[in-house]
């Protein structure tokens, strides 16, 4: 024990009062590591392979189905019906949508197609359910997307979409 103090004494007039320092620093690192980043690092791996598991059981869910218009709907009649579709799947996805603008099918053809335009806001994650559940309904197309955050700290997103619609028409 006498030896340990002594080597002690030596190493503090060897190194001064820096070197000290320097090794209570590197005593308090190993400290750190060896109670706080060893244990984050295996919880982390068990919750990867915890998630992996989960993922594997997963499913794409179902596609959403529009409201079916009884009998023998025409193109009017199916352009309404995608409408209260696409309004149901953004109060899904918790967006307001204030305002559609549309315009009805010019030609008149096999298809029709009508254009929708839409404003509302809404955070990232909303939108991308939004646009995760718009693509799988049948006949939907986004034409353009426009996606602007008025201020760099803001988590709200200003989204302005133009949507095509196609049907087939009355032959």
């Amino acid at each position: 024990m006498n030896r340990l103090i002594w080597e002690a004494r030596r190493m503090q007039w060897r190194l001064a009062t820096p070197g000290l320092l320097a090794v209570v620093l590197i005593g308090v690192v190993v400290a750190i590591a060896l109670f706080e980043i060893v244990p984050t690092a295996r919880d982390i791996g068990t919750r990867e392979i915890e998630l992996d598991a989960r993922a594997a059981k997963l499913t794409d869910a179902p596609p959403p189905t529009p409201d079916e218009a009884v009998g023998p709907a025409s193109a009017d009649q199916r352009f309404f019906v995608f409408l209260h579709s696409f309004h149901a799947i953004a109060l899904k996805n918790g967006i307001s949508i204030p305002q559609v603008s549309y315009e009805p099918a010019r030609e008149e053809g096999a298809l029709r197609r009508y254009a929708v335009t839409a404003a509302f806001t809404s955070t990232y994650l909303q939108l991308r359910g939004f646009f995760g559940d718009l693509r799988r309904l049948p006949g939907a197309r986004c034409q353009r997307v426009a996606v602007t955050r008025p201020d760099i700290g803001a988590t709200q997103l200003e989204v302005r979409i133009q949507c095509a619609f196609l049907v087939e028409g009355a032959s």
